[in-house]
């Protein structure tokens, strides 16, 4: 470095390129739509490039950068622009081997210089030099009415910013410049199509909310950065890795179902949900669309990511506002008749046996009376817990509304559900409750029989309840 690049750039010896010129903390073509000089001389071939830039160590100027290979160097010129300089005749032609039209108007809109590129992009006959001192409309009056514009419109359009506008074939990347706040340079990068295409490509994929992966034999080979933070860490840190490093055991099966399809090159579209394990050992739910793709001569995969945990969250809470009940924790009425639905059909189809427990808490009315309302939801949680403590995992608990509960009993012989409800019956008669001491439940049992509804067996459970109630409280019943 010289004295001169110190003084505009600081102490630059040791640092990258980009930290020296925009702070960037990784190349700036990965950080914006950035022609790198060095990738452009590396590319072409070429030993010498020459581009106008603007970098965020300069601010409010522009630069000119000559890139010049020697052996295993590249040795870069950099040349602030400015009014002054476009009357010395090594900076207008170094302007003039730019790949960009230049056109600099001065205040009263006259052409102070312009380049070869621009009379090339324009198909203009004449030297540049002719046409200098001339108005700007006497070159636009033959251009399309999208370039007139542009120059009609010169107030109103800001600087430093690109405007794209199809071209004879291509896209003219178009960008006004300030010098000094008295003269406008304008900057015309003629991009091919196919070049804007991809360049429209690469940001998509760089800046969609999507997370976007290519995986080959099971690898990750490209991951945009949405992937990586889903993944709670960075692009880099994925490529090459194996994808089930990322899948949860549970999951892994159905991943490698899929991935067997990618690499035979069968072509369908799967769309699933899994649970994946982040860098930081988070667990998050995904769901992926993801179809076959041929690269670099091997059956891979592509998909598309997006976070569901949220989602997945808020459909177990939905779930459990269904199926439990909010006070106690254990299913609810609606539940209970349907896991009693499909015991009906098992019983049916299979001659299994089982029992419904029918009970409530005898008195309650007077515990909410004397005690209010949140001691009674209090006894009601204690008994729920309680009956826990003392039913089969095989056993069906519900509360059944107000202070009645069903238990569903599989059973080979119906004794089996009288002890589980005496059971029951003597262990909360001896369980000492906060703030009302004792109290006592009534039960009423009914078994299936051949032909049964849901209604029918029901009535019958409750019918004995009743029955206990009436005769007694503090016992159980079985009904006919």
């Amino acid at each position: 470095t010289n004295k001169r690049a110190e003084e505009v750039y600081g102490n630059i010896k040791g640092n990258k390129c980009y930290k020296i010129m925009n702070y960037y903390s990784s190349p700036c073509f990965k950080e914006t739509s950035y022609v790198c000089p060095i990738n452009v001389v590396k590319q072409s071939g070429n030993s010498q490039y020459t581009g106008l830039y603007s970098f965020g160590r300069v601010k409010s100027k522009y630069v000119l950068v000559t890139v010049e290979k020697k052996g295993d160097l590249y040795v870069q010129k950099h040349r602030i622009l400015s009014e002054d300089k476009l009357d010395i005749p090594d900076f207008k032609k170094i302007l003039d081997f730019l790949t960009e039209g230049i056109v600099v108007l001065n205040e009263e809109g006259k052409i102070r210089f312009l380049n070869r590129q621009f009379v090339s992009i324009f198909s203009i006959n004449g030297e540049p030099d002719q046409f200098i001192d001339r108005d700007m409309s006497f070159l636009t009056e033959n251009m399309p009415k999208e370039i007139r514009d542009i120059f009609n419109k010169s107030e109103s359009i800001k600087a430093d910013k690109e405007y794209p506008i199809h071209y004879n074939n291509s896209y003219l990347i178009i960008k006004k410049i300030t010098l000094d706040n008295k003269y406008t340079l304008w900057s015309f990068f003629e991009r091919k199509e196919t070049d804007l295409s991809d360049e429209i490509f690469r940001v998509l994929l760089e800046t969609t909310p999507v997370g976007i992966f290519l995986q080959c034999g099971g690898r990750f080979m490209y991951v945009n950065p949405t992937f990586a933070s889903i993944l709670e860490t960075f692009p880099g840190n994925l490529i090459g890795s194996s994808i089930y490093n990322f899948v949860h055991p549970e999951d892994k099966e159905k991943v490698e179902e899929v991935v067997k399809k990618r690499e035979e090159g069968r072509k369908s579209t799967e769309k699933y949900v899994i649970r994946i394990k982040t860098e930081k050992n988070n667990i998050k739910w995904v769901e992926i669309t993801s179809e076959s793709i041929f690269f670099k001569g091997e059956n891979c995969g592509i998909g598309s990511v997006v976070d569901v945990t949220e989602r997945k969250r808020l459909e177990e809470n939905l779930r459990r506002l269904a199926t439990v009940d909010q006070l106690t924790g254990i299913y609810n009425r609606y539940s209970f008749e349907k896991f009693l639905e499909k015991e009906i059909e098992r019983a049916e189809r299979y001659g299994e046996n089982f029992a419904l427990i029918m009970f409530d808490i005898d008195n309650f009315k007077q515990i909410n009376d004397i005690y209010g309302h949140q001691v009674g939801d209090k006894v009601l949680k204690e008994v729920v817990d309680v009956v826990k403590n003392h039913i089969r995992k095989s056993d069906i608990f519900a509360r059944w509304g107000g202070e009645e509960f069903m238990i569903l009993v599989p059973i080979k012989d119906k004794s089996d559900a009288y002890k589980i409800a005496e059971k029951i019956r003597k262990k909360i008669e001896k369980f000492k409750f906060d703030k009302v001491g004792r109290l006592t439940v009534s039960l009423g049992i009914s078994f299936y029989k051949n032909g049964d509804s849901m209604k029918s067996i029901i009535r019958r459970a409750d019918t004995a309840l009743y029955e206990a109630k009436k005769t007694g409280k503090n016992r159980t019943v079985v009904a006919d």
